[in-house]
This record gives C-alpha cells, sequence and structure tokens, in this order.
C-alpha cells in the first residue's frame, strides 16, 4: 500500500487541486503558465528601472550658444526609422516608406532598382521610362568588345 503512495504524482504547488510535474516545479500547467508570464512581467519590469535610471534628464547648457547658432545653420537630420515604447511596454517602429521618385508611388517591400541608383515602381522600372542617366548602349558594347576579340584572317590563302 505504502509504495501506491509513491507512484502518485504530486498535488499543484499553487494548491488548485490538479497534478503537478516536477518539470513544471510541482504545479499544474495552467499554473505553470501563469508562473512564466509573472515571472516575464517581473524581468521586463527590472530592465526598465535600470535603464531608466541609467539615463539622465538634466542636459548640460553649451556656453554662448547663441553665437554658435548665428555663425553656422544647423543640419537636417532625417529619421528612417525610431523606437518608441507604448504605455504597455512594447516597442514599436515607425520606418519612412520606399517611394518611386518619378511618380511617388509607395513601393512596398519590392521595387525595382535600377543601375542609376534608383529603386522605381513597375511603371518606371525601364530606363526609358524614368530618363535613366546611365548609358546601357555604349555599357553594353564596351563588355562585348571584351568579350569578343577581333578574329583577323590571314592574308595570304596557300602558304607553301
Amino acid at each position: 500500500m505504502a509504495s501506491q503512495n509513491n507512484m502518485d504524482p504530486p498535488l499543484c504547488a499553487k494548491g488548485c487541486g490538479f497534478f503537478g510535474s516536477l518539470e513544471n516545479k510541482n504545479m499544474c500547467s495552467k499554473c505553470y503558465v501563469d508562473y512564466l508570464k509573472q515571472e516575464l512581467i517581473a524581468q521586463s519590469v527590472m530592465a526598465f528601472e535600470v535603464l531608466k535610471n541609467s539615463v539622465t534628464t538634466t542636459p548640460t547648457p553649451l556656453p554662448n550658444s547663441s553665437s554658435l547658432l548665428d555663425d553656422h545653420p544647423s543640419p537636417t537630420v532625417t529619421v528612417s526609422g525610431t523606437n518608441s515604447l507604448n504605455s504597455t511596454g512594447s516597442t514599436t517602429t515607425t520606418t519612412t516608406r520606399i517611394r518611386c521618385p518619378c511618380c511617388n508611388k509607395k513601393l512596398g517591400l519590392l521595387g525595382f532598382h535600377c543601375c542609376c541608383g534608383g529603386v522605381f515602381c513597375g511603371e518606371h522600372r525601364y530606363p526609358e521610362k524614368h530618363s535613366c542617366s546611365v548609358d546601357l548602349k555604349t555599357a553594353g558594347r564596351e563588355v562585348l568588345a571584351k568579350q569578343n576579340p577581333l578574329c583577323k584572317g590571314d592574308k595570304m590563302q596557300h602558304r607553301i
């Protein structure tokens, strides 16, 4: 009778009444998932607190900054992607969309790359449609001249 008690799995450590397993720290599957969620939230809060404490919020003023601004114009910075924190703690990414320089159409993931370095939509993908600055005819002729050397025939047809 004592051997049957050793074979029974342990009850859930949280006390829900279901059987637990050793792999789940003697908890049932539902209690173990809840435990993992709480642990993940606690870790993210700790990481956020460390990050918040490491960032200083008091900027240091520059000496005589008005004279510096009058002498040199400030450069314009274009941001292609930024990360921001939501109130839930997850990050969102805002990116600028790639557009066709001819018609300003959004290109999505796949645009047509040209030899001139531009990315174009399906309508303007051909060089003659977007007035490409690269001369493809002369580039093609140079490639053919390198690949096919000139073959000259013998001037004397009948040699002895």
